[in-house]
C-alpha cells in the first residue's frame, strides 16, 4: 500500500515540477508582501486541489463517456509525457513557463494571479492534469484509493504552495544551475514513466 502511494507522489512531483517553478515564483511574487504571498499560496492550492481531483475522480469517467479506452489515453498520454521531459531535459519548459509569467509581475490581484497562471497552467497544467486521469484509473472512492492515488497529489500540491511561500528564499539559496540540474534528473525519470505508459497502452491492445 505505502509502495504504491510513494510511487504515485513520485510520479505527481516529476509532472508537476514544483523545483522549475522556484525561480518564476520568485519573480511573480518579488514585489509583494508577506499576506499577499500567504494569501496567494492558499489560493493556489484550493484551486489546484479542486482541478486535479476532479480530473482524478472524473477523468475516466469522460473518456469512457466520450468512447475512449484508457489504453488510448495512456499511448497519447505518455507522448504527451515524454514530450514535457524532453522539454525539462533541454530546458525549454522553464523558457515556456516564464514567457507566462513575465506579463503579470505588476498585477497585484492576488485572486487572479492565483488562477492564472500560477494555478492554471503552471501548477495544474496539461502534464499533471495527464497524469492524475492515469494514475487514478481504478478509483474506487474507498480510504485505500484515497490514499495511494489522490492524498499523493494533495501531498504535491502543499509542497508546491510552500515553494511559493519560500520561493525567493530557496532561490537565494540554491543557484541556477542546482535548480537546472534537479529539472534535468526530473525529466529524465518522467521520460522513462512515459515510456511505461506507452508499453503498457500497447499491450492493452495485443
Amino acid at each position: 500500500m505505502h509502495d504504491i502511494f510513494l510511487q504515485n507522489f513520485l510520479k505527481a512531483f516529476v509532472a508537476i515540477d514544483p523545483i522549475s517553478l522556484i525561480p518564476l515564483f520568485a519573480v511573480i511574487t518579488a514585489d509583494l508582501d508577506r499576506e499577499k504571498i500567504i494569501r496567494l499560496a492558499f489560493l493556489m492550492l484550493i484551486i489546484t486541489s479542486i482541478v486535479l481531483t476532479f480530473f482524478s475522480i472524473y477523468g475516466n469517467i469522460f473518456l469512457f463517456f466520450m468512447g475512449i479506452s484508457l489504453n488510448s489515453f495512456k499511448i497519447v498520454g505518455g507522448l504527451f509525457l515524454l514530450f514535457i521531459s524532453f522539454e525539462m531535459v533541454f530546458e525549454k519548459r522553464i523558457e515556456r513557463k516564464k514567457n507566462l509569467a513575465m506579463p503579470i509581475i505588476d498585477d497585484n490581484q492576488v485572486s487572479n494571479l492565483a488562477v492564472f497562471p500560477i494555478s492554471i497552467p503552471l501548477v495544474a497544467g496539461p502534464s499533471a492534469i495527464t497524469l492524475s486521469v492515469l494514475i487514478s484509473k481504478d478509483y474506487q472512492h474507498t480510504f485505500i484509493d484515497f490514499y495511494q492515488q489522490i492524498f499523493p497529489i494533495f501531498l504535491t500540491l502543499f509542497f508546491t504552495s510552500l515553494i511559493l511561500l519560500f520561493s525567493n528564499f530557496i532561490f537565494r539559496i540554491l543557484n541556477k544551475t542546482i535548480i537546472l540540474t534537479l529539472q534535468k534528473i526530473c525529466g529524465l525519470i518522467l521520460g522513462a514513466l512515459s515510456v511505461e505508459y506507452i508499453i503498457n497502452g500497447i499491450r492493452g491492445f495485443l
